[in-house]
């Protein structure tokens, strides 16, 4: 986002209407949204927004997409804010080679490029013009944009999305935060983060808190210390040291184990080195047949 007004080529579209190229891609779009949402130049942007990451595919090699939804199993989920369809063709690649019920959920809070709805059956899939499931036609997923005040309710698919969000995040026994700045646009979201975390179940034994960022760690704490219970919170600096990539499709069971048995879990040493077509190796992995209830 840091360098979407050069990747976009905005600087001629946006030099008549006054405003500072050096603000960043979100502020300055939320305040040509905010003096006229139906603006020329507001759609011609959005229209570019929408093409550029349209465009933009994985590379045949295994990625962090691959690993980050191959450590997880179906009863988590991913909520993602992005507009890129790397989750989503991640997604697509991996469903051919094992079954559904291996994979996570994952919700767009922010819509998607490579996503579209069915109303008839209230489900989002992979774009296409007619549903696979009752022949209906879909529709795309309209993406949500960094204005100050965004309606998440606005029609089913977003209201779907925001629904789960808040059904997960109440009862998640560990949250992950990967390389999510919070964004002065996104209060909304983070009140709704905040609400549905604090308001979880009572029982639970462990809170844990992960963030996956490259900043300062004082600064992260500071950051996301009102979701941070009892102060149970890790800083990585990449996936690979977090606890999806160390215990995947285990880290509940890790956490649990270390921290309420007082036992040592041995990481799991399984995306390392990965050449060629490594999703196949992965999905062979042991840890990935195995499940448990």
């Amino acid at each position: 986002m840091a360098n979407l007004v050069e990747i976009l080529d905005l600087k001629d579209l946006i030099a008549g209407t006054g405003h500072d190229l050096t603000t960043g891609f979100e502020s300055l779009y939320s305040r040509l949204y905010a003096a006229n949402p139906q603006s020329p130049v507001v759609k011609q942007i959005e229209q570019r927004v929408e093409d550029y990451f349209s465009r933009l595919i994985l590379p045949k090699y295994p990625t962090i997409y691959d690993l980050l939804l191959l450590s997880l199993r179906q009863k988590d989920a991913i909520f993602t804010f992005n507009w890129d369809p790397f989750l989503a063709d991640a997604y697509e690649r991996l469903a051919e080679k094992v079954s559904l019920s291996n994979l996570p959920n994952i919700f767009h809070l922010h819509g998607n490029v490579r996503v579209s709805f069915c109303e008839h059956c209230n489900m989002a899939m992979q774009k296409a013009d007619v549903c696979d499931t009752c022949g209906m036609s879909m529709t795309p997923t309209r993406l949500l944009y960094p204005v100050e005040r965004k309606d998440y309710t606005d029609g089913p698919y977003l209201t779907i999305q925001w629904e789960q969000f808040r059904e997960f995040i109440g009862r998640a026994l560990i949250i992950t935060i990967f390389g999510y700045s919070a964004p002065t646009t996104d209060q909304e979201a983070m009140a709704i983060f905040n609400n549905a975390w604090k308001n979880g179940e009572s029982h639970k034994f462990i809170h844990r808190l992960e963030i996956i960022d490259t900043r300062d760690g004082d600064e992260l704490a500071w950051q996301w210390s009102p979701f941070s219970i009892f102060h149970h919170y890790d800083v990585r600096r990449s996936f690979h040291e977090s606890l999806l990539a160390r215990y995947p499709r285990r880290s509940c069971e890790a956490l649990f184990q270390s921290n309420y048995e007082g036992k040592y879990v041995e990481p799991i040493a399984w995306a390392s080195n990965l050449e060629g077509d490594g999703i196949a190796e992965m999905i062979a992995h042991e840890g990935f047949k195995r499940d448990t209830d």
